[in-house]
């Protein structure tokens, strides 16, 4: 079982609407998924249709037992009628009293996330957890990492964008390091998702290739900009309910497959 965390330290970059749609295409195409929200927003639920509660609030604060707050997801909320899942998924949601729990968590809980997420891994038997986190820092991201094996950092395609992109990165993985020196278990850059995409736009193409330059193939190939996306989700649906032979679904699709390839090159390691 990996653990994979979508970020990004800004707000409306398609941080969640990525993570949705990463572990709904997992879920169809045969893993059983974990979607973990751990923004006080909610979004991850709500764009898969389901209610607003504070489940990750009750697991770490009010001491709720993870196999009574996880909540399935039906599969006609992620996957096309003619398509039905060949795995699962399940969400651990978030609602707004998720912002305290920074504030209520024991200073010394570094592995507070790691024990939720174990149990919920314990309780489906989870092949991959995808965390989906709160653009804003708080002494509750050193928890999220340390459950991380790798993350998948979303960004826009303007420049100022991707100023901080390099020290979001390195502040990561220094956190990371911390994983490496009590689990002996590395934490590391999955990719990094260039989202809204104007494709006519030839600045966005120079930014892209700016950043290809700095980080190489880690750099997926860009989500392009479509409507598409904002009518699905104010649907309470994934792209691929929506639009299931548009290109909003075949760049989702592309997202999974490097995500399974990244799956499937850590199991190599691991033998």
């Amino acid at each position: 079982m990996k653990v994979i965390t979508v970020t990004n330290r800004k707000g409306g970059v398609g941080k969640t609407t990525m993570a949705v749609h990463i572990a709904a295409g997992l879920a169809i195409r045969g893993k059983r998924v974990g979607l973990v929200d751990t923004d006080s927003q909610g979004h991850a639920g709500l764009m898969l249709g389901m209610n607003e509660e504070n489940g990750l609030f009750d697991v770490m604060i009010g001491g709720r037992p993870v196999e009574e707050t996880i909540r399935c997801v039906p599969p006609e909320r992620y996957s096309p009628a003619d398509r039905p899942p060949l795995g699962a998924l399940w969400l651990l949601p978030s609602s707004d009293n998720t912002y305290k729990i920074p504030y209520e968590l024991d200073p010394g809980a570094a592995f507070a996330f790691l024990d939720v997420v174990n149990a919920f891994v314990d309780a489906q038997a989870l092949d991959v957890v995808i965390v989906d986190t709160n653009p804003t820092m708080s002494l509750f991201d050193g928890s999220v990492y340390m459950a991380t094996d790798g993350f998948i950092y979303v960004t826009e395609c303007e420049r100022l964008s991707f100023d901080g992109v390099a020290k979001a990165i390195a502040q990561m993985l220094r956190l990371g390091k911390s994983r490496e020196k009590y689990l002996n278990r590395s934490c590391e850059l999955v990719g990094i998702i260039p989202n809204k995409l104007k494709a006519g736009t030839v600045l966005h193409r120079h930014n892209i290739a700016h950043l290809k330059q700095s980080f190489g193939d880690v750099v997926w190939t860009p989500v392009t900009h479509r409507i598409a996306w904002a009518e699905a989700t104010n649907l309470g649906e994934t792209v691929y309910t929506y639009a299931p032979d548009g290109q909003e679904a075949m760049d989702a699709w592309y997202l999974v497959g490097q995500t399974e390839r990244t799956l499937a090159a850590w199991q190599t390691k691991t033998g």
